[in-house]
């Protein structure tokens, strides 16, 4: 399998720090716990955030690393772009990822596939990630996978389930139950 390529999703190459440190802040979002009653459910980290994240773990721990907001941006702009190895683990300890990340092109590349399978878990409903992975783990091309994904959704369509719509009863194509003939109802 090409090293950019994780089960038919593209695979960034981040080459660099900044550009490691950079995807992280595209693509990790804030939890519901981090974010204020006025902020946007689906935005990015701030440096400040981040900074904030590291600096709060730290207090009250004699080996508790601390950075500034601004070293933050320095990093992600690759204007700074040798760290203390305290501050990549703090990084990686504040974005929840292994510190690895940073370092191993390997751990970066199994990183960016669980953000990415994470990502799909958020935007799609779980049983189509699930099948997925069903066919994908019965050898079918990434292609195949596709086409059989394609024909569930576009029967679902049919169906009336893709909308919300009701079940169908066993052997008709509506909602409703299926009359017979000569039967008062």
């Amino acid at each position: 399998m090409d090293p950019d390529q994780s089960e038919g999703r593209a695979v960034p190459r981040l080459g660099t720090l900044a550009a490691k440190l950079e995807y992280l802040f595209d693509t990790i979002r804030p939890t519901p716990d981090e974010l204020g009653e006025s902020d946007e459910p689906d935005r990015r980290y701030t440096n400040k955030e981040i900074a904030d994240k590291i600096n709060d773990a730290a207090r009250g721990r004699a080996d508790g690393v601390t950075i500034s907001a601004a070293y933050v941006g320095e990093l992600r702009r690759g204007v700074a772009s040798d760290p203390r190895t305290s501050h990549v683990l703090a990084l990686a300890r504040a974005f929840g990822v292994d510190p690895g990340f940073f370092l191993d092109d390997e751990a970066t590349r199994r990183v960016q596939e669980q953000i990415g399978l994470l990502d799909e878990l958020r935007r799609m409903d779980v049983r189509q990630v699930a099948l997925r992975q069903v066919l994908h783990d019965s050898g079918l091309s990434p292609a195949s996978t596709l086409i059989v994904e394609q024909m569930v959704a576009r029967l679902q369509e049919v169906e009336g389930r893709a909308a919300g719509g009701d079940h169908p009863s066993p052997g008709t194509g509506t909602g409703r139950p299926r009359r017979v003939p000569g039967k008062a109802h």
